[in-house]
């Protein structure tokens, strides 16, 4: 991919990491099974990693384990109605979602960071970019917090003091969309200014 297309796109991935944040938000269950399916936020994610192919080196060894999030999403659609069927099933599982928690948070960390080091080159402003890494942080932390706390309570359900670390991890994921927001903004302005030379050159 040439620089010239990868400058017209950064904000197309910054948009793509974005709207995935959202669908990991966004849980709405019919029937018990959520239709918004986060494996259309892997699907964003791992568009992104295309985009940026080639301007940051760590962003292409995470491609494998976006593959792997990816249809680890998709077999959870499919497990929700023959998981029970399947022997050892709710034996493994648990240690399944400690790698995919790690192979998560790591792959996390590396997108935003390459989004962050794309934008300081492409339009974004030093307090934006300081606050999607602190963002991006902050959520990390807070995601690992809040697994952490419920494996020691030993329950999936929210109560008691697991609102503390539930509430940061929402607050500080909002906080981390709407930085995204702001660097998208400021990097679509940016590539509007390179192609103002252009056009004036062609009239």
């Amino acid at each position: 991919m040439n620089e010239k297309r990868v400058k017209e796109k950064t904000s197309e991935a910054i948009w793509n990491v974005r709207a995935a944040m959202l669908i990991f938000l966004i849980d709405i269950n019919i029937l018990g099974l959520d239709i918004i399916f986060d494996f259309f936020g892997w699907m964003c994610l791992l568009g992104t990693v295309d985009i940026l192919e080639g301007t940051v080196p760590s962003i292409e060894r995470i491609r494998g384990f976006g593959k792997i999030l990816l249809w680890y999403e998709v077999a959870l659609v499919v497990l929700n109605y023959i998981g029970d069927r399947i022997p050892f099933y709710n034996a493994v599982s648990p240690y399944i979602a400690i790698f995919i928690l790690c192979i998560r948070i790591y792959f996390m960390y590396i997108m935003l960071t390459a989004i962050a080091d794309v934008g300081a080159e492409q339009g974004g402003e030093a307090d934006t970019l300081k606050g999607v890494r602190r963002s991006r942080n902050r959520v990390l932390l807070a995601e690992l917090a809040v697994y952490l706390a419920t494996a020691i309570e030993g329950t999936e359900k929210v109560g008691g003091w697991l609102w503390i670390p539930t509430i940061a991890y929402f607050l500080f994921y909002i906080g981390c969309i709407l930085q995204l927001s702001c660097l998208k903004e400021e990097v679509e302005n940016w590539e509007k200014a390179q192609l103002e030379p252009v056009e004036e050159s062609t009239t």
